[in-house]
């Protein structure tokens, strides 16, 4: 049986899915660690910065073409954030701000890491931060963006700022050159 042939039926607790979408996030946190991990162990901390900021932009260079691709074929321009988050492949559901400091699954995960592991409060910010400004740079062609606060290291909330960028609009991103294929 395909998967267009299966039709999936009936309803999921909120509780419930909330726990599976944080489980798979927590695998993926703990994948993320262990792949720096590895890296630090052979390369050290700024070998190791260098591929996880190069695999991280890869990825978000790949997710943000499909998005756009999406936004594009949905008719919306794709240069705003208003468009980039009607698109987004992020499970929300399982990101609860009302749980403050843990409302992230990743950073529940990853600061506990943090006290054996010292190094890698430098790491586990870096992927979100290259991500999210990656993500939305190729997205949108014309915008940047920063963050202000993240929980990994501080606060109860993550805290961005989007704004326009010429670098972004003639093709430069911050961290990293887009390989066209």
């Amino acid at each position: 049986m395909s998967k267009a042939d299966y039709k999936i039926e009936g309803t999921v607790p909120r509780e419930l899915l909330v726990s599976e979408v944080r489980k798979a996030a927590r695998q993926f946190a703990m994948q993320f660690f262990h792949f720096s991990k590895v890296l630090y162990d052979q390369f050290g901390l700024e070998k190791t910065k260098d591929i996880v900021r190069q695999t991280v932009f890869e990825l978000a260079v790949d997710r943000s073409d499909q998005l756009r691709e999406k936004a594009l074929a949905q008719g919306l321009k794709a240069d705003s954030v208003k468009d980039f988050m009607s698109v987004i492949d992020l499970p929300f559901t399982g990101w609860i701000p009302e749980w403050g400091e843990d409302h992230c699954p990743y950073a529940e995960v990853w600061r506990t890491y943090f006290d054996k592991y010292p190094w890698f409060r430098e790491i586990a910010p870096f992927y979100c931060d290259v991500i999210d400004t990656t993500t939305i740079e190729n997205f949108s062609k014309c915008l940047s963006h920063r963050i202000t606060q993240n929980v990994i290291l501080e606060g109860t909330c993550c805290k961005r700022e989007y704004f326009e960028s010429d670098k972004v609009k003639r093709g430069e991103y911050t961290y990293g050159k887009k390989e066209e294929n």
